[in-house]
């Protein structure tokens, strides 16, 4: 492997790809809104088998088409719902984490589905229920439901959603609440928590130019039949290209090519270098691919990955010491897949 492969095949760079995502559909259409204070809507979420990331998600709200609105992201051990406005999870600010500010862009309808926002993470452990306050901050909240009609449930083989309530004096004893005030959109997830795929190994990786050891880490499942792992290279330099590499067999090689880090491979090592699949840290200093387990790459051609067989994988990444070009390494992730 040569350190100026890695130059050359950036130039064919393109935008990072979306993880793979699976998405639950709650309710189609909506008829209420709260638009007193800043309100919020409460609903749960429940795993199945396996432990899930929320990643995205849709809402609706009383803002005008294209406008934007923020809506605070808190969640809670357990149930949420329940009330009167006195009692119940929402009422106080006790029990609940705040995990962020996301802002989403109302569609095409006035009072209609939002375009799709990206929250921060949400893990729901394997067998749980996490409680989900959505605050808005600008505009009102739009859901279904009148009266007081138990909360609806949606379900899919891994996740269940129960929505819920609202409030329009959300973590306090005062105000209105409402039951039940559903959810109008759809969640969207991936199975496995952050670093719930896979064994890190061959680490910590040596330090980059930012002075942090780049790390990688797998989203998804490793039943092979699902094709649904997603690799995620962190902790990286700024703007910095870089692909991802898998081999059967692990190796330490230092500084091959040159390049400033180890190689955490051996053996046959094929390269993520498709269309689309050389990536670019960003703003954010990380980069992710949506992995097709049927079209693995090797020195002789693509090939599909089967249950039984573990396969390595590291992100390789262009990097800059003392004003001089070079490359670097995350450590390396091990999938025993099933």
């Amino acid at each position: 492997m040569q350190r100026h492969a890695l130059h050359c095949l950036v130039a064919a760079a393109l935008a990072a790809g979306a993880s793979a995502q699976t998405t639950l559909v709650a309710n189609t259409t909506n008829n209420n809104g709260l638009t007193a204070g800043t309100p919020a809507l409460f609903f749960d979420l429940t795993a199945g088998a396996n432990t899930l990331t929320i990643t995205h998600l849709t809402t609706a709200s009383n803002r005008t088409p294209g406008a934007t609105f923020d809506i605070e992201v808190s969640t809670f051990v357990g149930t949420c719902l329940g009330g009167p406005v006195a009692s119940g999870p929402g009422s106080s600010p006790t029990g609940w984490t705040v995990l962020g500010v996301a802002t989403g862009t109302q569609g095409a309808v006035a009072n209609g589905t939002s375009l799709s926002i990206d929250i921060p993470d949400i893990t729901v452990p394997a067998g749980q229920t996490v409680g989900v306050a959505l605050r808005y901050l600008q505009g009102g909240a739009r859901y279904f439901g009148t009266g007081s009609a138990p909360p609806v449930v949606f379900s899919d083989s891994e996740l269940t959603l129960t929505t819920g309530d609202s409030r329009s004096a959300p973590f306090t004893a005062t105000g209105t609440w409402f039951q039940s005030r559903g959810l109008h959109g759809e969640i969207t997830y991936v199975v496995g928590g952050a670093g719930g795929v896979g064994s890190a190994y061959c680490g910590p990786a040596v330090a980059n130019s930012t002075g942090s050891s780049a790390t990688i880490r797998g989203t998804g499942s490793a039943v092979a039949a699902n094709n649904n792992l997603t690799l995620v290279a962190e902790s990286l330099p700024l703007n910095a290209f870089g692909f991802f590499l898998t081999s059967q067999t692990q190796g330490n090689i230092a500084q091959p090519g040159g390049s400033q880090g180890v190689l955490c491979l051996g053996g046959s090592i094929g390269r993520y270098v498709g269309a689309g699949q050389i990536k670019n840290s960003g703003a954010t200093g990380s980069f992710d691919l949506a992995l097709d387990l049927t079209q693995t790459p090797t020195p002789t051609g693509l090939v599909s990955v089967a249950a039984g067989e573990t396969w390595n994988f590291q992100g390789w990444y262009r990097d800059a010491v003392g004003g001089v070009a070079t490359s670097n390494f995350t450590d390396g992730l091990s999938v025993a897949f099933q």
